[in-house]
């Protein structure tokens, strides 16, 4: 019986070295000439993984199953050069994030869900026929442009810090989550996009954005553009709007009734009007050419900062939650109402004659 039990044993081992060794030549051949590329840090690339032997089908961080590569996750190994892996069949998730790759091909690959190549010096990327994929996380890298044309079910897109002029996510109707800051952009295309909750685009060089339609959007972050006006209307889902720092000199915000932040310093402001935002909780205009301002009527205003405009007149009455109101360096303001605001407890810059 215990012999029977060894030879069982042996006949296992043997039989899950032969599958782990019918993996795909062609994936074996791609894997083959990335490993053997200089590492970055020195040596090739199947040294840096600390790879033993030379089964593909076992080298760390690779998952197979029934022959073919399925995972891949090579995150922070100092690899580099250009990975190629294209025509994998069965690779649902890519991580290789924290590299030095160059360049990163993962064409025709129609059950890839995930990719993160984010952190790596990447110049180009190929994505074509991966329409399975959902999320793509490219952050932190040297691209100045990427293809989405072929990823209709994609919900998850970080790009942040490269050199991109344009993007186009149009087509992206699922898109949930989208960080484009830090680069270059001066046109961005969302619209179609009516899943889309999170949109981060700060620190570029946007100067027109059309937000109609996008429906389910959340969370807003536009600062350190190029923005001369934004007109926010028709959004019920929308709840933060962070704008400071561009060159807008109108703002508006109409029917947005989930809206709790709108902080919208370092601007030049002369018009900024709220409309049918019931929820309206912190307003922050400070630095602003502001010589009028109307908040009145909002029963969950909390906190308004309006310091550093010029105003002269400023309303703030029937605001029964207002707690703290900013109005230093308003030299010029005359007509400050605050009718109703029994939870006014702190006014910064207050001035004798006001009282």
């Amino acid at each position: 019986m215990k012999k029977l039990a060894i030879l069982l044993a042996f006949a296992l081992t043997m039989g899950g070295a032969a599958q782990a060794q019918n993996i795909s030549k062609s994936e074996a051949k791609s894997l083959s000439t990335f490993l053997s590329m200089p590492a970055a840090a020195g040596g090739n690339n199947a040294e840096a993984l600390k790879m033993v032997g030379s089964n593909f089908a076992t080298c760390p961080g690779v998952k197979v199953e029934n022959g073919h590569v399925t995972e891949i996750d090579w995150r922070g190994h100092n690899l580099a050069g250009d990975l190629d892996l294209s025509a994998f069949p069965a690779l649902t998730k890519i991580d290789v994030s924290g590299n030095r790759l160059s360049s990163l091909t993962v064409s025709n690959n129609p059950q890839l869900v995930v990719l993160n190549a984010s952190k790596n010096d990447l110049t180009s990327v190929s994505i074509s026929g991966c329409q399975a994929l959902q999320e793509l996380r490219l952050n932190r890298n040297r691209l100045n442009a990427i293809n989405l044309q072929d990823t209709p079910l994609l919900t998850v897109l970080n790009v942040a810090s490269n050199s991109m002029e344009q993007l186009n996510v149009s087509n992206a109707v699922n898109l949930k989550s989208l960080n484009c800051m830090d680069n270059r952009l001066k046109a961005l295309d969302v619209t179609m996009c009516q899943n889309l909750k999170n949109l981060y685009a700060g620190y570029n060089d946007i100067s027109q954005l059309e937000l109609g339609g996008l429906a389910s959007l959340e969370n807003l972050n536009l600062t350190s553009n190029r923005l001369q006006k934004l007109y926010l209307q028709n959004m019920p889902a929308l709840q933060t709007a962070f704008i400071s720092d561009n060159h807008m000199s109108q703002f508006a915000a109409n029917n947005c009734p989930a809206l709790l932040d709108i902080y919208a310093p370092y601007n030049d402001l002369t018009v900024f009007t709220v409309e049918n935002c019931s929820n309206l909780s912190d307003v922050n205009v400070a630095w602003n050419d502001l010589t009028t301002l109307t908040l009145s009527n909002l029963s969950f205003l909390q906190r308004v900062n309006v310091a550093n405009n010029q105003l002269i007149t400023l309303d703030v009455t029937f605001d029964p939650m207002l707690r703290s109101l900013n109005l230093a360096g308003n030299n010029l303001l005359t007509d400050l109402r605050t009718e109703g605001d029994n939870s006014l407890r702190q006014i910064v810059g207050v001035w004798d004659s006001w009282e």
